[in-house]
């Protein structure tokens, strides 16, 4: 079980990788809606990485060739590959290290988490459909929401199908740590680059739980209510950009961001060393089958997940109140699965 002690000499010693990463080859990634808006973000961003050698780009729509080739004619990098269609939805994903799937349907003004979970089930379903016969052993990251209960459907599926590795599907929750540490360092006036600040529980606006008392480097604090104020921050941060940009996109910019920088610590992880990232994954340390996080990765998967952290008493409150909920939209994702199996879907 990762330790905090662990946690703080993993992210704040000199060389920051303490692991040395060994020579990568041969490391191609996959990304599933890559003609969705936070998509072409991200596949942009891929397009950086020295570690990736190949790229495939993965949507139902057509558009997604036009967005491969732009990028394959852009220097440098990983070559690019678009496919499209059911039929090409294996060659897509074979061979591949990392699949990604980012939501073909952002989160919207006025929509429920069931009409969420409705819009991003049926490509998660085929999805996990696809993977136990062409890429079993594959790291599985989603980032379609609602992910407290996507990530449980998920989850039963490929147990469904008897390929069900808890140590490799992810569900990516940077984005929380990601805004803590920007709204953090406006309030300290210092680089977040900087910080690191745990953030636990799931990925809804009640179930989010920034622990600002266990900010790294440890000599910077605040108080409680700074604290509060800044966990009422982040938990409406979805909301406030989509009021502003009047419903028509979700914060895809954030969302690629957070995203790239996740993958960027995976990919350590598969290249022989191990980072720490923030994902909601398999976990039963805090009375949840599922629980977001700070997890230890290695080149296997995950290594070691979260298991206490030192909290005050308004964020064990949180926590408390948090738990319940998530309960609920595990349970929920996990039920959703007899109706796609009713459905002609599946």
């Amino acid at each position: 079980m990762i330790s905090q002690k662990l946690l703080s000499y993993t992210l704040y010693s000199k060389c920051h990788k303490y692991v040395q990463i060994v020579q990568c080859r041969n490391i191609q990634v996959t990304v599933i809606g890559a003609a969705s808006e936070i998509g072409k973000n991200v596949a942009l961003l891929l397009k950086l990485n020295s570690l990736i050698t190949r790229l495939h780009l993965y949507d139902d729509d057509n558009t997604v060739h036009g967005i491969g080739l732009e990028l394959a004619r852009t220097p440098g990098g990983p070559t690019v590959t678009s496919f499209t269609g059911d039929n090409f939805l294996p060659p897509a994903v074979r061979y591949s290290r990392l699949i990604l799937m980012v939501s073909r349907i952002p989160r919207k003004l006025g929509y429920t988490r069931d009409q969420m979970l409705a819009a991003n089930a049926l490509p998660v379903q085929k999805i996990c459909r696809t993977l136990p016969e062409h890429n079993p052993d594959a790291f599985f990251a989603i980032s379609s929401n609602p992910i407290n209960s996507i990530i449980s459907f998920a989850s039963a599926l490929l147990n469904n199908y008897k390929t069900f590795n808890k140590y490799r599907l992810f569900g990516i929750t940077n984005i929380d740590t990601a805004r803590a540490r920007a709204l953090l360092g406006n309030a300290l006036n210092v680089n977040p680059r900087h910080l690191h600040v745990p953030v636990i529980g799931g990925h809804s606006d009640n179930t989010i739980v920034p622990l600002f008392s266990n900010i790294l480097p440890s000599h910077y604090s605040i108080t409680q209510n700074q604290a509060e104020t800044l966990t009422r921050l982040l938990r409406k941060s979805g909301n406030e950009v989509l009021n502003l940009k009047v419903g028509i996109d979700a914060a895809t910019l954030a969302m690629a961001w957070s995203i790239n920088e996740f993958i960027e610590h995976l990919l350590e992880a598969l290249c022989g060393g191990y980072s720490i990232v923030n994902s909601f994954t398999a976990n039963p340390h805090f009375g949840t089958k599922f629980f977001s996080g700070p997890n230890k990765v290695g080149p296997t998967g995950i290594i070691e997940t979260c298991s206490s952290f030192v909290m005050s008493e308004y964020e064990r409150s949180l926590l408390d109140q948090a738990v319940p909920i998530i309960n609920r939209e595990v349970a929920q994702g996990e039920d959703y699965i007899r109706e796609i199996e009713a459905s002609k879907y599946f």
